[in-house]
């Protein structure tokens, strides 16, 4: 008799020790391509402006999750190809959190990304889940800093110029806080676009080190 209660406690304790080191090692999993900052960085206010002409300010971040990518409509490659993986994504990385999951696509390029442009692109990406914005500059440079992302407009008079811009991808939780960032991976050769499949993989883990901290 006591032998088989020995047997079962050694069975239980085993188990629990299996649940607490698979637990553990979740917790401590570090995703390859994010980067979780060690503390919620607070977003001061800002004014944008949406596709519909509505203002877009901090409050609109709060009570759901975010991911914020910069670029513009004329972009050529990294733009289209990053909000189609977003767009793709969604739902998966939605059905993660309680919260809603929204794309923001902010648009630094305002002298050629009016309302309507930004209204007909952003409708090849799910409109409903990808929300595009703009400002001027005064609003747009500093809120993009607080992002942790950059942008540099050319000085050329051509109609046709390049905007440089970031390729990551900022996540915002929904008290309105950066909290990570998504990498593209670098690779020679080849754009810097996300990889779809590795955000995907690298979520969880995200909100695994958020939740621990």
């Amino acid at each position: 008799m006591f032998r088989n209660l020995l047997y079962v406690a050694l069975a239980v304790a085993a188990m629990v020790a299996g649940v607490l080191l698979y637990q553990f090692s979740q917790a401590s999993a570090e995703p390859e391509l994010a980067l979780v900052y060690p503390q919620p960085r607070a977003l001061a206010d800002f004014t944008l402006t949406d596709q519909h002409g509505e203002t877009v300010n901090r409050e609109r971040l709060y009570g759901q999750w975010t991911l914020a990518f910069v670029g513009y409509t004329y972009c050529p490659d990294i733009c289209p190809l990053t909000l189609a993986k977003l767009a793709g994504i969604q739902p998966d990385l939605a059905a993660m959190v309680k919260q809603p999951l929204k794309v923001w696509f902010i648009s630094v390029d305002p002298n050629r990304d009016t309302t309507e442009q930004l209204n007909n692109y952003v409708s090849y990406f799910e409109q409903a889940n990808v929300l595009g914005m703009t400002a001027g500059h005064d609003q747009l440079f500093p809120f993009v800093r607080q992002l942790g992302l950059m942008y540099a407009l050319s000085s050329t008079t051509q109609a046709d110029y390049l905007v440089d811009h970031s390729a990551s991808v900022a996540l915002i939780n929904p008290q309105g806080q950066l909290v990570a960032m998504f990498k593209p991976p670098m690779q020679v050769g080849e754009l810097p676009v996300i990889n779809a499949e590795q955000l995907l993989a690298d979520f969880p883990l995200v909100l695994n080190k958020l939740n621990a901290n």
